[in-house]
């Protein structure tokens, strides 16, 4: 299958899937060693840091950071945590793009005992080399169990849902276009590969538009008979989402979410298709109908699709905004 990502054309296959893999788990390693020469010599002399969309940035801020700056952030993060170990639970892959979700153990030093919290990266190699990165963590949780000068659990400054990359083209904001996507061929005329990755992304985006809309009635009908919703790791759960459930039982949970909160539509910053999955990065604005605040809330979402229909689930949203948003709608007067 042939992949237009930045840099040219690349051939991916399973030979090419496991080079990939095997880079991000040596990144990870690296950084668990604390070895920043090691980790440096990795990075692109291009490289940049960039996290997208309204997400609270822990222990970075958001960016765009150069690759000098970045290895000072990673040196400062060093000499106040230790990563210990970190747990894969979603690994996927789309030409030279990686979507990653981890749960890792890290122990401030000043502090104690590990303690675990959950991380969405995102990567993009070029030429064996990373060329871009971003961290999204459970920053409610992290700042809750590890102590210290580093953990801020409020967006860097300018953040915003539409990121300033916003005018970049696709192929640089994490969705690997085909050739076909960038020479404009319609879905007819695509090959088979492309024609499903288009299936796979109709899939995401219809659920998201019918969220929006707040009918459940179809978003039911999105889901296939055996659906389960089942969110990994320890990551912090959004106010009145379901843990691992049921078809209805989810359904049901969505109902009682749009009765609470509606969903204004959102921006799509992240994506990639591997195979049957699909994890998808996006800033949405909500507004709480008791009182009527707006806030961009992030969330991480990764789904499996069969045949057009979704089997399984899972939400990760960014556990600061989300409480921050989930305020109580009336307060009596004293």
């Amino acid at each position: 299958m042939m992949l237009d990502v930045p840099g040219g054309p690349v051939q991916i296959g399973p030979d090419r899937r496991k080079v990939i893999e095997w880079r991000v788990r040596e990144l990870l390693d690296l950084r668990s060693r604390g070895d920043l020469q090691g980790l440096a010599a990795r990075l692109a002399p291009d490289f940049v840091y960039r996290a997208r969309g309204a997400w609270p940035m822990w222990p970075y801020y958001g960016g765009p950071m150069s690759r000098s700056q970045f290895t000072g952030a990673v040196a400062r993060v060093n000499a106040e945590f230790d990563l210990v170990e970190w747990d894969s639970h979603e690994f996927l892959v789309e030409g030279e793009s990686v979507a990653a979700h981890v749960t890792v153990s890290a122990r401030n030093r000043g502090a104690g005992a590990p303690v675990e919290f959950d991380i969405w990266f995102y990567f993009r190699f070029r030429e064996e080399l990373l060329a871009e990165a971003a961290m999204y963590v459970d920053a409610a949780r992290a700042a809750r169990l590890l102590p210290g000068g580093l953990v801020e659990v409020h967006p860097h400054a300018g953040a915003r849902a539409r990121s300033p990359a916003a005018a970049e083209p696709p192929s640089q904001r994490g969705a690997v276009r085909t050739d076909a996507a960038a020479s404009g061929e319609t879905e007819n005329g695509a090959p088979a590969s492309v024609r499903e990755r288009m299936a796979m992304e109709r899939a995401a985006r219809g659920f998201f538009a019918l969220r929006a809309k707040g009918d459940s009635a179809a978003m039911l009908g999105r889901l296939a008979p055996d659906f389960v919703y089942n969110p990994l790791g320890t990551w912090t759960k959004a106010p009145l989402m379901a843990d691992r459930c049921d078809r209805a039982t989810f359904a049901e949970s969505l109902r009682l979410v749009n009765v609470e909160f509606e969903d204004l539509g959102g921006e799509v910053h992240e994506m990639v298709v591997d195979g049957d999955r699909i994890a998808v990065h996006r800033t949405i604005r909500v507004r709480n109908r008791g009182a009527g605040e707006i806030a961009q809330v992030d969330e991480w979402v990764c789904f499996r699709v069969r045949t057009g229909l979704i089997v399984e689930m899972a939400s990760y949203v960014d556990s600061v905004r989300a409480a921050q948003v989930d305020k109580p709608p009336y307060a009596p007067p004293r």
